[in-house]
């Protein structure tokens, strides 16, 4: 169960990449429409579309992560850090909308998002990491 984990971290890893790349595609997509058209509310969905339901898909593979992490018995520490994980989703989409009706709230959005993806890339490096220290300790290295 730990290996499904380990690449479920990965997974997720990838997946928060690919959701900060849907972000400047929605910002260069309603930049370039802005010498077009007025940018009005349909056009601005158009761009974000793919950001906004790819996330709710993070937020759902984070939450799984942290049930693999109980299942696998991964430890105390790498289940809370994995629930910090998902708790970091969590106030992610809080701040999208609440950033929608107040832009000071809206500008915490990216900088979460890196704190998202900072805290994901130490738990991929602990869960690729912690196999091979155990097999070198097993191994008498």
């Amino acid at each position: 169960m730990e290996a499904v984990y380990r690449v479920w971290a990965a997974i997720v890893a990838a997946a928060i990449v690919v959701q900060i790349g849907f972000a400047g595609y929605g910002a260069f997509y309603v930049a370039d429409k802005v010498d077009d058209a007025p940018v009005n509310e349909d056009l601005f969905r158009d761009g974000w579309d793919l950001h906004t339901g790819f996330g709710y898909l993070v937020i759902l593979s984070g939450l799984v992560l942290l049930l693999f992490a109980l299942a696998a018995r991964v430890g105390k520490r790498r289940v809370l850090r994995t629930l910090g994980l998902f708790g970091l989703m969590i106030l992610q989409l809080l701040l999208a909308w609440f950033g929608y009706a107040t832009p000071v709230i809206g500008v915490l959005h990216p900088i979460n998002a890196f704190l998202i993806l900072g805290l994901t890339g130490s738990i991929v490096y602990e869960a690729w990491r912690r196999p091979r220290l155990v097999e070198q300790v097993a191994a008498g290295a």
